[in-house]
């Protein structure tokens, strides 16, 4: 058992993650990180609503998760890593979560931003992000909604922008 999942998805829990992957990785915790959720105690309580019945959910600040990769609380399940940002996402991997693959899942709408695979939005300031960790931190970033969706590559997606 493992990190089966690092996925950035802007609306973190919701029934796209719950209903499909994790019933396709069989995942039985998920640990969204996300500093600043980890100190609201009225949003951990929504989000834990919406965990599927056997799901722990684990919400925790940046250094909460690099302490508990360390512990190898990670290990100890099939885990899914849940990241609200490609800010939040970058500021974990510099600070020194160990990741060797990240699915960008949603991204959200919004001004400057653009569709570059299924409803996945993408701005020049989340590419720059994203592309520094890929050739700095050796993170393959890969575009992927859904299982029923095949995933693309970083280096494809940008093209798109």
């Amino acid at each position: 058992m493992s990190i089966v999942l690092t996925r950035v998805d802007f609306r973190l829990i919701h029934g796209q993650v719950i209903t499909q992957w994790v019933t396709r990785l069989q995942v039985n915790e998920i640990v969204t990180i996300d500093t600043q959720l980890s100190t609201d105690d009225f949003m951990q309580d929504v989000f834990k609503m919406a965990a599927p019945k056997g799901v722990k959910i684990t919400i925790t600040s940046v250094d909460g998760a690099i302490v508990a990769q360390e512990r190898g609380d990670f290990d100890q399940k099939n885990t899914m890593l849940l990241f609200k940002s490609v800010q939040e996402l970058d500021k974990a991997v510099r600070a020194g979560l160990k990741l060797s693959e990240v699915q960008i899942g949603g991204l959200g709408g919004g001004p400057g931003r653009k569709a570059v695979h299924n409803a996945i939005t993408l701005d020049q300031t989340d590419a720059d992000v994203l592309k520094a960790l890929s050739r700095d931190m050796h993170v393959n970033i890969v575009f992927q909604t859904t299982p029923d969706y095949s995933a693309e590559s970083l280096d494809k997606v940008i093209t798109r922008l």
